[in-house]
């Protein structure tokens, strides 16, 4: 009794092309946002809590 494998070979077709906008169906089309570089700190200051709760009011700590 011989045994068969029937293999599919589907050839896929070209991918789709990237865009610089999302086009929404009946709303028009939204751009992406761009990247930019941000400067990071890299050294601690000391701060002072602001619109929190009475008890640390008014106190400080270190951030950035």
């Amino acid at each position: 009794m011989a045994r068969t494998v029937k293999i599919v070979t589907n050839t896929p077709k070209a991918a789709p092309k990237a865009v610089e906008y999302a086009d929404i169906k009946g709303q028009g089309r939204i751009p992406y946002g761009k990247t930019a570089d941000v400067k990071i700190p890299t050294t601690l200051k000391r701060m002072k809590a602001r619109g929190t709760g009475a008890a640390i009011k008014g106190t400080s700590y270190l951030g950035y």
